[in-house]
């Protein structure tokens, strides 16, 4: 995750990208011993993957992308992916970096892509990722164009597989960055920020830095560490003076004295800054990390101890996706769960089952702690490498509290679990050696030969029985519920109607493995020893929709549904976690019911006592059992349902239940008040439909169309795991009288072209409401423009100048490797035309045109000489006048393939006697001229 101001030369690349869904090769089209050979060198990618390839009849996208929204669920479809296809595509962008960055390391940062992913650059491959989950970073300086001519990155996702058991979505579905430093310069995550207590109680900082210098010329620097208050105030410094010789990496460690610094918790998430400054002859970098200071402890007697206090973890396990967007959840959706998950007194968060960069800088400051999750659980090379990108991201991250290798692997219990297991824990403590490193279980923790005994901490899934049998085989390990619950619900189901695949509010039914919302609480709520809870899940999520299969095709775990509206459920964990009095009913008390129809009512609350009333009429007096909760069976009257909840014998807390009247408004409510500048963000937009009184109407299900104007319709969602309509919209019923509409500000909007806000407008029959969302005025990380022009690329120059016009249009050898010579075309005519008067040079290339729907046509910028140009061996475009000009093909009627294009130029100039194609030429779309 990128902040603006936190390091120089850091450029968004989230915009502006060409996208098919293909399985194109790489490969050449023939086995030609030419196209062999020059497959087999640096830049010989083929295919989507070359820099010449047409994509200007490829869609148009954005990012954050997921392309799996798009597709309808069908029944041939995974049940763990939500019945919907994924497949394999294709993105690419062009862009351009400046001559004057020639002397600069240039990285691309991809945050997550899922799943199976190859990155070329200007035709090769310079990284294969075979998660979908982890961040990484290609470094791109030595195959980088400089100048005029593009880049080209080209990504291919093979989301054909599976690593996890849940909805994954398919394609680049977090953020991409470029990054742009000096000579010698701070690594990509090279600063290590470690808090220190010391003995006396004061603190100090010691922070760690990776310089590196990516070309062969020694630098000399001087490297300046210093701490910043959470105002923006110098609190020390350190610094050296060093060198770097060439492509060389050091380390280097400094203190600051911090002395009593404000404390990071849940309730008070203070953050400091630490920056690291390199300054050299070739520039200055810098790189600001978050730093909280605090204290974390794990006691296999007493549980987690946070700043020397002792506290439960009340966690929530979740997946990535979200209602209409999929994969592709924007920064400040992922916020408006987080918040979500904190009104109900959760203070930890476990990251089901991966890592994610913006979650942890949101837990950050919202106060939020993090079991940080590795995916795959192996000791390999590969998976290593991963593993030490992990713990690099989260370890300057005061939320993150502990870090998990696996989850629920069968080699668990097992000596090769054990090693495995071992070494990972090593390469973690090796760059943090504060953090405990544990696994989740579902089994194979008694055994001693597993891989509970090398660990620093168990967690256990479900199955708390077992709770004291490990305590008691193994006093010295802590423990915690590393998953629990299980439960099922559907918002605003009072009735279980498994032929409908639907499942009450009422907490009856969990998962064969799993415990009700209230018997997991209670068995970790009465242990002292176990460190707290994570449990499965806090929202729900698409697939893995047991315990039904099709046409469910999204789970029923969630404590709120898939947009984050509230079930039943989070009334249970608002009465546990929270110190405030409440009480919430539990009921179908609806218009629609007979006069005297029985009425199971359920109360949750943590009330020493509650009244339940049906207009004036008393129904039942209930001391609450905080763990149990109480229910009763009530008459339905048509009057209005009323508890009163009380503590010391006075009223502390009361809810109402009044059945609903006949339509009369929607109500739109915004996740936040207004959208910053810069594209970045989105909104969820939540609509409701009430009567007369604004009570929500759970059983008229209505329609809703929506629109947004100055602004974009990301993906619309109800919460029914049940239902098939289209994510990206625009209509999508209400689910019990809810939907949701996720939506951006637009272009002109997102980029200050013009002051104002979206308005987002949601109808259902003749019922119309809308809400403006401001779109306020802020800096942001600029973008690199991505350029829609195409290098023609791959010439080669006759190796000898010709007397007469060469004879065009003819084969070349498939065994010809050096006829034409590789030739390349920056600001100069070629040497080879210089004071050859009146000779001949032969310029040969391919030209390889997509299917397209555009205009197109050739762009020569700068040719000089007398010049023809064929395509195909026909005539395309002559030039007589030997001065510097510019040429235009057209591509009218020309069909999509390969095409030989060549150029032939004279040296005619009689004053200055040079001749040549002067700079890159471009594949262009629309009109010459436009």
């Amino acid at each position: 995750m990128k902040h603006l101001n936190s390091q120089p030369g850091v450029y968004c690349m989230n915009r502006g990208w060409r996208f098919q869904r293909n399985d194109a090769t790489v490969f050449p089209a023939s086995v030609s011993h030419d196209a062999v050979y020059g497959f087999s060198k640096g830049g010989g990618a083929k295919g989507p993957a070359a820099p010449d390839c047409d994509d200007s009849g490829w869609e148009r996208v954005n990012l954050p992308h997921d392309w799996v929204t798009a597709f309808a669920p069908h029944p041939e479809g995974r049940p763990s992916q939500g019945y919907k296809d994924r497949g394999i595509a294709w993105y690419r962008r062009r862009f351009v970096l400046d001559t004057e960055d020639k002397n600069s390391q240039i990285l691309l940062e991809f945050e997550g892509m899922s799943c199976d992913a190859a990155v070329y650059v200007n035709g090769t491959l310079l990284r294969h990722s075979f998660s979908g989950y982890n961040s990484f970073a290609v470094d791109i300086t030595d195959m980088a164009n400089f100048g005029a001519v593009p880049n080209v990155v080209a990504v291919r996702i093979d989301a054909s597989g599976w690593e996890g058991w849940w909805y994954e979505g398919a394609g680049i579905y977090r953020n991409v960055w470029l990054v742009k430093k000096p000579a010698a310069h701070i690594a990509r995550n090279g600063v290590y920020a470690r808090p220190v207590k010391k003995a006396d109680g004061r603190w100090s900082l010691e922070i760690q830095a990776e310089t590196e210098n990516s070309f062969e010329t020694e630098q000399v620097f001087s490297l300046r560490a210093e701490l910043f208050s959470p105002e923006g105030e110098s609190l020390g410094t350190d610094g050296i003076r060093g060198t770097l010789g060439g492509y060389e990496t050091a380390v280097n460690t400094f203190r600051i004295e911090a002395g009593s610094p404000r404390l990071w918790s849940p309730e008070t998430p203070v953050l400091y800054r630490a920056r690291v400054t390199l300054d050299g002859p070739c520039g200055t970098d810098y790189l600001e990390v978050p730093v909280g200071f605090r204290t974390i402890e794990l006691d296999s007697e007493t549980g987690f101890w946070l700043n020397g206090e002792n506290r439960k973890l009340k966690g929530f396990c979740n997946h990535q996706d979200h209602a209409g967007v999929g994969a592709a959840v924007p920064y400040s959706v992922k916020e408006y769960r987080i918040r979500k998950l904190k009104d109900l007194g959760a203070d930890a968060y476990r990251c089901a089952h991966n890592p994610d960069p913006e979650i942890l800088d949101i837990c950050d400051r919202l106060g939020m702690l993090v079991m940080e999750e590795n995916r795959a659980f192996s000791s390999s090379e590969e998976n290593l490498r991963d593993l030490e990108g992990i713990v690099k991201n989260a370890r300057n991250h005061p939320s993150v509290i502990l870090y998990s290798v696996f989850n629920e692997e069968p080699l668990q219990g097992t000596g090769k679990g054990r090693r495995m297991a071992g070494r990972m824990r090593d390469t973690i403590r090796r760059l943090d050696p504060d953090r405990p490193v544990m696994g989740a279980f579902n089994g194979g923790y008694m055994e001693e030969e597993g891989a509970a005994t090398i660990l620093d901490a168990v967690g256990i899934n479900y199955n708390p029985a077992r709770y004291d049998d490990f305590h008691r085989k193994y006093p010295k390990i802590p423990l915690m519920g590393s998953e629990t619950s299980s439960a099922f619900m559907v918002r605003g189901e009072y009735r279980t109607d498994r032929e409908a695949h639907l499942i009450n509010s009422y907490d009856d039914e969990c998962a064969p493995w799993g415990n009700t919302v209230r018997d997991a609480w209670r068995m970790i709520a009465e242990r002292p020893f176990v460190a707290g809870t994570f449990v499965w899940t806090g929202f729900d999520y698409r697939g893995e929709p047991t315990p039904f299969v099709w046409p469910s095709v999204a789970t029923f775990f969630g404590t709120y549904d898939s947009c984050g509206f509230d079930k039943d459920a989070c009334w249970y964990y608002r009465a546990f976690w929270k110190k405030e009095k409440r009480v919430h009913l539990v009921s179908p008390w609806e218009s629609g019911k007979e006069p005297g129809e029985p009425v199971r009512v359920q109360v949750i609350s943590n009330c020493s006592r509650v009244e339940v009333f049906a207009g004036d009429t008393l129904q039942g007096s209930l001391d609450i059992d905080l763990y149990g909760q109480n229910e009763l069976t009530v008459p339905y009257s048509g009057e209005r349902l009323t508890a009163v909840g009380y503590a010391d014998g006075k009223e502390a807390a009361r809810d109402v239940q009044e059945p609903a009247g006949e339509p009369a408004a929607l109500v739109l409510e915004a996740s936040q008040p207004a959208l910053s500048q810069g594209g970045y963000e989105a909104v969820c937009v939540n609509v409701s439909l009430v009567d007369e009184k604004g009570h929500v109407i759970p059983n008229r299900d209505m329609e809703v169309r929506f629109s947004v104007a100055d602004g974009e319709l990301l993906g619309v969602g109800n919460g029914d795991p049940n239902s098939h309509e289209d994510d990206r919209g625009p209509c999508r019923r209400l689910f019990h009288g809810r939907a949701q509409a996720i939506a951006a500000a637009g272009e002109e909007l997102a980029f200050g072209k013009k002051r104002g806000a979206i308005t987002v407008t949601a109808q259902a029959g003749a019922l119309c409401a809308s809400i403006e969302i401001p779109v306020a005025e802020a800096a942001y990380i600029p973008y690199l423009p991505a350029v829609e022009e195409q290098a023609v690329e791959g010439w080669g120059m006759y190796y000898r100048l010709l007397d007469e016009m060469p004879k065009v249009g003819e084969t070349k050898e498939a065994n010809d490797m050096n006829s034409f010579e590789p030739v390349e075309f920056m600001g100069n005519p070629q040497p080879q035309l210089s004071e050859q008067q009146d000779k001949f040079g032969w310029y040969r290339t391919r030209l390889r045109l997509g299917a397209s729907d555009e205009e197109r046509y050739l762009y020569f910028p700068a040719v000089l000489g007398r010049a023809w140009i064929f395509l195909d061996g026909r005539a395309a475009a002559c030039k007589e006048a030997p001065g510097e000009a510019h040429m235009v093909v057209r591509l009218d009627g020309v069909p999509a393939g390969e095409h030989i294009l060549e150029v032939v130029i004279q040296n005619v100039n009689r004053e200055w006697l040079k001749a040549g194609i002067l700079a890159p030429v471009a594949l262009r779309t629309g009109k010459p001229g436009e």
